[in-house]
Formats: structure tokens, sequence, C-alpha cells
């Protein structure tokens, strides 16, 4: 099971180590599309990565899309590899990259994820641009990108600290950086990207805080070779007063080089949101070279922060299956689910996917929740398959933020039945994080034939069981509501969106 935060302004990329920091470029046809991409630093001999994203005002799913990027300045200086095309079908041609591809939901194409590596002799201050045009039927548009050859320095940091507190109480955070590389460098930003459960709630000076979530502290300090360097106070974070206990809340802590966090800040079309700077005392490290400088392994460079909530605010979530008769040839409606049976707030929105239903043995989905999409061997990862039918499993993601004590969150099938020559099931199950009772997390979606009629009778009634066998009304009004509601809720988590 994945774990997310939807509302994230900022979101570090792991390997990558910088924030999916996007641009949304001007188009040259009416605005009907746009190219998320952004400049890029790379050290002699090292690595640097990148992606590229297109999106269309109005472009329906399916649509064809050109993508293409020219690489004869960069060719100079180094190599450019494709590390995830996403779907794109990518061909290199003498000295330029042509992708095809599609638009999917949302009227966006899959993300084109690449890597940048500068010869060892590459000049430092050495520039390339990077010419990405896309063109479609509804139009085209075109982004340059720059990419410099600078100095390579490595900041390091601790990758994980765990800290606990109760509903509404504060924790205290600190981080310790050290240059690991055999020259100094000047200046660092850190950044705090907090859950969005958690509250900053310092006011250092040299601080600023964005939607009381983000935090970024900037040093002019010159962090001398193999030296480590702690904050000389710690960040004080508040969680919520309603949270659950027993949820560990993901946060990120960065150490950036004061060049590398200067690209996030000149992204011309996506401006950093409004912030609040502090009043109070300096956070310090110690003092200050020049040139410019690019983090060469920034996998190390950032710690995941784990906040365990204590206390007694517990939950029991437990899944929903149900039974109908059936007969060959029929279409029958069937709604997988889960019901918060309290005594606390479920948050549906941490758990990807919330609900995972096995399709039953002889029939077939032909008709599939919006929220629900297949389940492959690998990690779920969705990307434009909602709603695909077709598939054996399906994982469905949590409608809006929480389910409230005694709610049902359900979601509809219509499967086809191919063949019953006896009763045949399919598994709902559930994994809640923190869930008191782990019994009846899982549960079970019955088709029987009627009695006498060896698979080829029919029926009307329809019982929902839990994995307790316990009677259960599916909430479908309930959920008609949910799915009126949680395009907004998205498009409110999504408002600024990133690419790195």
């Amino acid at each position: 099971m994945l774990r997310h935060s939807i509302r994230r302004w900022l979101a570090g990329a792991a390997v990558a180590g910088a924030f999916l920091a996007a641009t949304a470029a001007p188009a040259s046809a009416a605005g009907e599309l746009r190219i998320a991409a952004r400049d890029l630093l790379v050290a002699p001999g090292h690595t640097a990565p990148g992606a590229v994203r297109v999106d269309g005002s109005s472009s329906p799913a399916g649509h064809p899309v050109t993508l293409d990027i020219e690489l004869s300045e960069w060719d100079s200086l180094g190599t450019f590899t494709v590390t995830d095309d996403g779907g794109w079908d990518c061909t290199r041609r003498a000295d330029a990259l042509r992708c095809l591809g599609a638009f999917g939901r949302w009227s966006r194409t899959p993300t084109l994820y690449f890597q940048l590596t500068a010869r060892t002799d590459a000049p430092l201050d050495g520039r390339a641009e990077l010419t990405i045009q896309a063109s479609s039927a509804v139009g085209t548009a075109t982004r340059k990108i720059t990419v410099t050859v600078v100095e390579g320095v490595d900041l390091v940091t601790e990758p994980k600290t765990a800290l606990r507190a109760g509903p509404g109480g504060t924790v205290d955070l600190t981080s310790t950086v050290r240059n690991a590389g055999p020259v100094p460098v000047r200046g660092a930003v850190l950044t705090l990207d907090a859950d969005m459960d958690v509250l900053s709630a310092d006011n250092f000076r040299n601080c600023r805080r964005q939607e009381a979530r983000v935090t970024i502290c900037r040093f002019d300090t010159e962090l001398a070779p193999g030296v480590s360097y702690r904050l000389s106070a710690p960040l004080p974070l508040t969680l919520r007063t309603l949270l659950r206990s027993g949820l560990v809340l993901p946060n990120r802590l960065q150490w950036w080089t004061t060049d590398d966090w200067a690209l996030v800040e000149r992204v011309p079309d996506v401006p950093l949101p409004p912030d609040t700077p502090g009043t109070g005392d300096e956070l310090r490290l110690v003092a200050q070279p020049t040139a410019g400088r690019t983090d060469t392994a920034a996998w190390n460079s950032w710690t995941a922060v784990g906040i365990t909530v204590t206390g007694d605010r517990t939950a029991d979530a437990a899944a929903v299956g149900g039974r109908v008769d059936a007969k060959v040839g029929d279409r029958v409606t069937v709604t997988p689910g889960f019901r918060n049976l309290g005594p606390t707030m479920v948050e549906t929105w941490r758990e990807i996917p919330l609900v995972r239903f096995r399709i039953p043995d002889g029939t077939t989905a032909v008709e599939v929740h919006w929220g629900c999409a297949p389940i492959g061997t690998g990690p779920w990862n969705p990307g434009d398959t909602y709603g695909q039918p077709g598939a054996r499993e399906y994982g469905c993601s949590g409608p809006g933020d929480s389910a409230g004590v005694g709610e049902t969150v359900s979601y509809s099938f219509t499967l086809r039945v191919d063949r019953l020559p006896q009763p045949t099931a399919g598994q709902v199950s559930i994994d809640v994080e923190a869930d008191t009772d782990p019994t009846n997390d899982s549960a079970q979606i019955v088709l029987v034939p009627p009695a006498g009629s060896g698979g080829n009778g029919g029926g009307e009634d329809s019982l929902p069981i839990t994995g307790g066998s316990t009677a259960l009304t599916v909430a479908v009004g309930g959920l008609l509501l949910a799915a009126g509601t949680t395009g907004v809720l998205l498009a409110r988590r999504r408002r600024t969106d990133f690419v790195a």
C-alpha cells in the first residue's frame, strides 16, 4: 500500500532530490497546449534528472501528440537519456528526439523523464538550450530550457527521523547538514514540506512559511568540507486536534544549494505562493564561497520525517461485500466498499488504494466506478486507467477527505455473468492505517444461481455482507453525493502541479 498527501505544493522526487517543480509555458495556439519543464544544473561527470509533460486545455483522451526535443547544443556537452517514457514512443534522429504519445485523463500526456549526463571535461559555466516543441490537431507549443554546467558539491543529512505526539500536540524537529565535498559551500536553503495535518509554528526571521505548512529557511553560511552543522533551534510543529491515533504523518526536510533553490524560485510561469516572513530570532548554522554549484548526490540531502499520532482517537474500518442472485447472461450491479464503525473519522485520502475488489470468477466487469482502476502485478499506478473495464482486480481511491462515523463508502460495478455453475465470490479488502480490528478488513461479493437452475436461472434480491456476515445497507445516495464533490476536492489539492 502506498501512502500519500495529495495536497502538496512541494513534493520531493526521491531519487532526483528535487521538487516536482514545473512550468506551464504560454502556448502558441490560443492557449491550447502548454509544456511543463524547467531549467537544470549539472556538474561535470555527473547527471541531472529532468521531465517534460504536455497539457491541453480541452483535448480528449486518446488524442495524438508529437513531442520534439532539439538536443544539438547539449550534444557537445554531454548525453541525453530517456529514463522513463511513461507511454511515449521515442526515437532519436540525428540531434533531436521525437516522441509520439496521446492525451489522457484531464487533457494531459504522460510525463517523459530523462537524464542529462555532462562529460567529465565539460567546461564550467558551459550552457546549452534545449528547444521543446509539442504539436497536435489542436495546436502547437514551444518551450526552451537552459542547462548549465556548474561545480558539483554534496550536501548530506539524516535519511530518517521519527517523532511522536498526540492530537493537538507539538513536536520539535531539528536537522543536521554536512558538506561531503572537497570545497566549501557558500550558503544553503532548508525546506520543510509538511503533511497537511501538521502545522509549522516557527517565527525565525530567516524563514518564510507558506500556507502554514511549507517552510523555507535561508542560511548565509559557509559550510566547510567534512564539517556537520546543526540547526541552532528546532522547528516547532503542531498536529491538528482531530487526527486518529496510530497514524504516521509523512513530512520531508531537504537541504539545497542556493543555486539549485534559485532554479525553483526563477520558474516564471509558476511563482511561489504567498508566504509570511518570520519576525523572531535568526535560525543559524555557521558562515561563506563563490561560483554556482549543484548537489551531485541529491538523494542523500533530504530527510523523511515520520510523526506518529499517539492517544486514543481510534477507528475501525470494515469491508462491505454483498450477495446477489444471478444467471448466465445477466448484468448485475454490485457495490464493494467499507464502513467506518468509529468512534473517530477515517481519512480516506491517505490510503492508495483505499478498497481492493477482486472480480468474481465467471464474470466480467463491463462498467467500473470512476474512482477505481485496474491493479496489475507491480505497485498500483492508476494514471489514466480509472473506470477502465475488463480487469480482474481493481483498486479504488477514497472520495473526499474523510468518512464520518457510521458512513459507508461504496463503488458501483456492473458485472456480466459469463458462467455460473455454482456460487462464485469476489474479494473485497481494505488496508486502513491504524485500523483497530483487522478481522473485518475483508468481505465477499457473492453471486448465487437460483436453486435447481444449474446456473441458468436468475434472481432479484440482494443482501450486503461483511467479513463477519453482518447485514449492511449500501449508501448509494451518499456515493453519488461524494462523486459530485470529489472533483472539487482533487482540484483544490492539486491547485499547482510541478514536474522535476
